[in-house]
């Protein structure tokens, strides 16, 4: 058995470590020659319209220029030197780019040492990343599901929801029974309800998710709209870039499968600074 969740543990990862990464979010970064004029590199940023460029010296990018401080020097006198961005592999993580984006405008992506793309926030609305954060939200939700169900036998988590609530997910099973789905009732759920039956526990606020009620239903509040948006094909890192950030802060957690599947600690999507509040 064991084995068998080690397996399925190795596999997530490999979908959500390697499946989708840097270099399917990238733009390709275009560059030009340090000796070239302010005033064409100016005309051609402004033309494709292109945030961020590329400097070669020597052949070899060396630098990169930010469209909105670019000014009337010389390239050599401006270029910013790359030690001063953040870089990636082609082949690093999505959860290392989101990462990275918390907390610069823009990310360039490298193969061989050398720039040869470039990510701002806006380019995580591509299908790659639509797929990818589809993925998450389904994973966090399959944990908030295994905890719950295990901790509440015979279906007793019904206590923690309103009759509105728990009537409505009986109304769904009965309806996927009609078409001949076999399904149990806490699969029903909507993710708000399943947040709202595990904040009220403080029993599995300590064990697994160490944060307020009031968070909690927060955060699952959050992730539903941003699962909202990616169904209906809405634009999304604007309006949801916490929910975004916090998921791939909590992805290693999530991919820490215990002998339970779950493991202790594993609903963590916040920065290790933010303290509760009651």
């Amino acid at each position: 058995m064991i084995d068998a969740i080690a397996a399925s543990a190795e596999g997530l990862r490999r979908v959500f470590q390697e499946s989708i990464v840097a270099r399917d979010l990238a733009e390709p970064l275009a560059s030009f020659d340090s000796t070239s004029e302010t005033k064409v590199i100016r005309e051609f940023m402004v033309e494709r319209p292109l945030t961020v460029l590329g400097i070669r010296v020597d052949g070899i990018v060396k630098g990169y220029l930010h469209q909105e401080r670019l000014d009337n020097r010389s390239i050599t006198d401006q270029m910013h030197p790359l030690e001063d961005a953040a870089v990636v592999a082609t082949t690093s993580a999505v959860q290392s780019v989101v990462n990275l984006l918390d907390r610069h405008p823009f990310v360039l992506v490298a193969t061989l040492g050398q720039p040869v793309g470039v990510i701002h926030r806006h380019d995580l609305e591509k299908p790659p990343m639509r797929m990818w954060l589809f993925g998450m939200i389904t994973l966090f939700e399959m944990s908030l599901t295994r905890i719950i169900d295990r901790a509440y036998p015979d279906e007793s988590w019904q206590a923690s929801l309103s009759e509105a609530r728990a009537e409505k997910a009986k109304e769904l099973q009965n309806e996927r029974a009609r078409r001949k789905e076999t399904v149990k009732l806490i699969d029903c759920l909507q993710l708000s309800d399943k947040g709202q039956i595990f904040a009220k526990s403080d029993t599995l606020r300590e064990r697994f998710w160490q944060r307020s009620k009031n968070e909690i239903r927060s955060v699952v509040k959050d992730l539903e709209k941003l699962r909202n948006n990616l169904a209906h094909s809405q634009p999304y890192t604007a309006a949801n870039w916490d929910a975004i950030r916090r998921l791939a802060d909590t992805l290693d957690r999530l991919l820490e499968l215990s002998p339970d599947y779950v493991a202790v600690n594993s609903l963590l999507p916040f920065d290790e600074g933010q303290q509760p509040n009651d």
